[in-house]
C-alpha cells in the first residue's frame, strides 16, 4: 500500500508531465498559427483552442504569447549564447560567425518564428552578460557591435540566406573587427 508521501510524489510527477505535454501542444499550435496569421492577431484563446487545452492551462505555463515564443526559441538562444563562452572561439571570431550563421540556417524555422513575432533579439546586451564591460566606452562599443551584427544577421535571413555561412563570416570580420582578437571580450 502506498504512503501519502508516495501518492503526492506520483501526483507531482503527473502534474509535471501534464505541464510538459501542455507546453509542447502550445508550441506546436504557435508554429501552425504563425504559418497563416500575423503574430499580433494570434490570441491566447486561439492558441489554447488549437492546442486542445484551456486558457487556464495556457496561463499556468506561460505569462504571455511572447513568453511562449521565447520558450520555443530558448534552446536555439541558449546554444548561441553558450558559443560566446567557448574556448574554441575565444581567438577566432571568423569561425564563431560562421558557426553562428550555420546554426541559424539549420534552425531557420525557429528563427523565423522569433522574427515574425517582432521580439527583440537582444533583451539588453547579450555581450554584457558574458563579458562585463570595464568602462562606459567599452559598454557602448559592445552595444554598437551587437546591434550591427544583429542587423546583418536579420537582413541575411530576411533576404533568403543566399550567402554561405563562410562568406557571412568573412563579411562580419571585415565589417565588425579583427578575427584574431577575442570574439567579444574586448571593445
Amino acid at each position: 500500500m502506498q504512503t501519502n508521501f508516495e501518492k503526492k510524489e506520483i501526483l507531482r510527477l503527473s502534474n509535471e508531465e501534464s505541464n510538459r505535454i501542455t507546453r509542447e501542444c502550445l508550441r506546436i499550435a504557435m508554429f501552425k498559427l504563425m504559418g497563416s496569421e500575423d503574430f499580433e492577431k494570434i490570441t491566447v484563446t486561439a492558441l489554447a483552442k488549437h492546442a486542445g487545452v484551456s486558457r487556464l492551462a495556457f496561463y499556468r505555463n506561460y505569462e504571455s504569447k511572447e513568453a511562449l515564443v521565447s520558450d520555443l526559441c530558448s534552446s536555439l538562444y541558449a546554444e548561441l549564447s553558450a558559443s560566446l563562452q567557448s574556448d574554441r572561439f575565444r581567438t577566432n571570431r571568423k569561425q564563431w560567425y560562421i558557426d553562428f550563421f550555420r546554426t541559424i540556417k539549420e534552425n531557420s524555422d525557429y528563427f523565423a518564428v522569433y522574427l515574425k513575432a517582432n521580439l527583440k533579439l537582444d533583451d539588453g546586451v547579450i555581450l554584457e552578460s558574458v563579458y562585463p564591460s570595464a568602462t562606459v566606452e567599452e559598454h557602448y562599443a559592445k552595444v554598437a557591435r551587437e546591434g550591427a551584427f544583429l542587423s546583418i544577421l536579420t537582413d541575411w535571413f530576411n533576404s533568403g540566406m543566399k550567402e554561405s555561412a563562410e562568406k557571412m563570416g568573412r563579411i562580419c570580420v571585415k565589417v565588425l573587427g579583427d578575427e584574431t582578437k577575442p570574439v567579444f571580450g574586448e571593445a
